[in-house]
């Protein structure tokens, strides 16, 4: 019985029953007037069909009294005359409608056509003779009965426009009685309840839990009323609860960025410029800020070193003994992370079995990392020890490269000062016999005479070499170096015009290929300008389809002898020793025209690399 109560109070129930009470009467209004729309939807064709029989009653009348002897045309139209009133929508309305006067002038119309008009027509084609004064009274009595017929007919369709008009009057007038109770119900069930909740919650969404709706009444504003007080209250309990909540993911969100903009930064000083370089004071001292660790040592050593080179600390205090005289043997003697030993964590700068230093936490006493502090510190140390084997690195390929380039050097100036230098020797011993055999002063001053040359010849090798040593890339490429040459050259000569077509800028070299590739491309610039007698050099370096580099320099001088390796001033075994540190070909020939050709040749380290790529993929 309480469900059922409960239900008759509530509110679903009233507005269930005034849409009910509005839908049902508009469904009956809807049903009466689509009953008698049907019924009345021929109304309108039976007063123009009935209205149709006097028209053809005069026709037949007309033909009767023009044309007698028109048998045929009289047939067919007392044919049409009996089949418009017997059949067809006067018949069909006159059967739904049995009783009442369409029925009773219905029934006159086809009594007087059949009884008297009809028998009439007859008569008249078969005595054309008759009187026209009798059949005009008979038609007209026709046409008169017909008359009533569609004033019956008229009479009834209004009478139906009538009684919709009344219907729908009805329905309208108890429609708006039904529209302004429910207004009163809606008002005062509805709108008044929800006002308040709509009230009591924009409290709430306002932060103000005391905020209390109205619990009056039975329904089911009534229960929410109850429900959203007892919300309200828990919502203030867990409003604290919240807060705290996001001020600690707040936290967190500031110190994860704080992480990323800190290893962001040191990984951006570390690559624009040389790790040794770096300062990394600052770094040490953002990552102490960020941690809120405040006590951190960084020491910094070498990849062979048993001590560190330098020793930064995030606060001013005393060294321990430990760390004397930068001296951390203690801080780099375990594995890359340490148990906490007095209070510290130990994070080891290495990559792989390098070892460059350690980054000592000091935690205060009680105090241990968190995991997002561990893995930052992890990340720096890792971070520091990439910039600093990166260094390594690039020292190890200087010193490689720097070894190499003397190697190149020794066996160059063996290859020519120091054979001058032997030949001058051999001289001097020969003049010194001449001298002690006291030979003729002609031979001796002979022998003076080839020393000199040979002095003469020596230096300007000398000259040539030193030019060739001095040559420095700088960071600009290969181009900005020719174009450099070529300037040194023009200044000591303007008998040389000089072109130089450089196709190879998206060729990524490596150090030792730059090297070798702009020494070979000079020497050979430099015996074209000493040697050639000419007045045109031409550089070319392009690529072609086999990822071949190739260096072209051609003059238009006399050309070289069909022995060229005889002619040391071509300094042919400086190229050729060059050419084959690059695994290239090196060809020196006569120009199809006039001059020298030299051609050289080499796959690039890159090509090769994708090369090898390639063929494993």
């Amino acid at each position: 019985m309480q469900p059922i109560k409960s239900f008759l109070h509530s509110t679903v129930f009233k507005i269930a029953a005034l849409m009910f009470s509005v839908s049902f009467l508009a469904i009956v209004s809807m049903f009466t007037t689509v009953f008698m729309s049907d019924g009345a939807q021929f109304d309108a064709q039976a007063v123009n069909v009935a209205g149709s029989l006097r028209m053809q009653t005069y026709r037949i009348h007309s033909v009767m009294q023009d044309n007698p002897d028109d048998i045929q045309t009289i047939n067919q139209l007392v044919e049409e005359f009996d089949k418009t009133l017997n059949t067809g929508v006067l018949v069909s309305q006159q059967a739904l409608r049995d009783s009442g006067d369409i029925a009773k002038h219905h029934a006159i119309v086809a009594n007087n056509w059949s009884e008297q008009v009809k028998p009439l027509i007859q008569t008249t084609l078969t005595s054309p003779g008759n009187s026209n004064t009798s059949s005009l009274e008979v038609f007209n009595k026709l046409v008169k009965d017909i008359e009533l017929l569609v004033v019956a007919y008229q009479k009834y369709a209004e009478t139906n426009i009538a009684t919709i008009r009344l219907v729908q009057s009805l329905a309208l007038f108890s429609t708006l009685i039904l529209i302004a109770l429910a207004m009163v119900i809606v008002h005062r069930h509805i709108e008044q309840p929800l006002s308040n909740l709509t009230l009591v919650a924009r409290r709430i969404g306002k932060g103000d839990f005391t905020a209390r709706a109205e619990e009056t009444g039975k329904g089911e504003f009534a229960l929410l009323a109850r429900t959203i007080n007892k919300m309200s209250g828990s919502l203030y309990r867990s409003k604290s609860q919240l807060e705290e909540q996001i001020k600690r993911k707040t936290r967190k969100l500031s110190r994860s960025n704080q992480s990323l903009e800190l290893l962001f930064q040191v990984s951006r000083r570390l690559n624009e410029v040389e790790p040794g370089s770096v300062d990394f004071q600052p770094l040490l001292n953002k990552l102490a800020e960020v941690t809120g660790v405040k006590d951190l040592d960084l020491c910094i050593m070498t990849a062979q070193g048993t001590g560190p080179y330098e020793h930064l600390m995030s606060t001013e205090k005393t060294i321990p003994d430990k760390c004397q005289q930068q001296l951390c043997h203690n801080c780099t003697e375990h594995d890359s992370l340490f148990p906490p030993v007095n209070g510290q964590m130990k994070y080891q700068l290495s990559i792989g079995d390098q070892h460059y230093g350690v980054l000592v936490v000091s935690l205060a006493e009680g105090s241990i990392l968190e995991d997002w502090q561990h893995q930052l510190f992890e990340a720096i140390a890792e971070q520091v020890a990439n910039g600093l084997s990166m260094k390594h690195q690039n020292e190890q390929g200087r010193r490689i490269a720097l070894m190499n380039e003397r190697t190149i050097i020794a066996r160059e100036l063996h290859d020519s000062l120091a054979q001058a230098l032997s030949y001058l020797k051999i001289q001097v011993t020969r003049l010194q016999r001449l001298q002690q055999k006291d030979s003729a002063q002609e031979q001796i001053d002979q022998v003076i005479d080839e020393l000199k040359n040979g002095l003469g010849a020596a230096y300007s090798e000398l000259r040539e070499l030193l030019t060739t040593f001095r040559l420095k890339l700088d960071g600009q490429g290969i181009k900005a170096a020719l174009e450099q040459t070529i300037s040194q050259l023009q200044n000591r000569s303007d008998d040389f015009s000089f072109t130089l077509n450089y196709h190879v800028s998206n060729i990524p070299f490596t150090p030792q290929e730059e090297i070798h590739l702009l020494q070979i491309a000079r020497e050979a610039t430099q015996n074209a300008f000493y040697h050639s007698k000419g007045s045109n050099i031409e550089i070319g370096i392009t690529s072609n389809s086999l990822s071949e580099v190739i260096l072209t320099v051609k003059d238009n001088g006399i050309g070289i002898p069909e022995d060229p390796n005889k002619l040391n001033h071509y300094g042919l075994a400086i190229m050729k020793e060059r050419s084959r540190n690059l695994d290239g070909d090196l060809s020196v020939k006569r120009n199809d025209e006039r001059g020298t050709m030299v051609m050289f040749s080499f796959v690039p380290e890159y090509a090769r690399t994708l090369e090898v790529k390639s063929k494993s993929a």
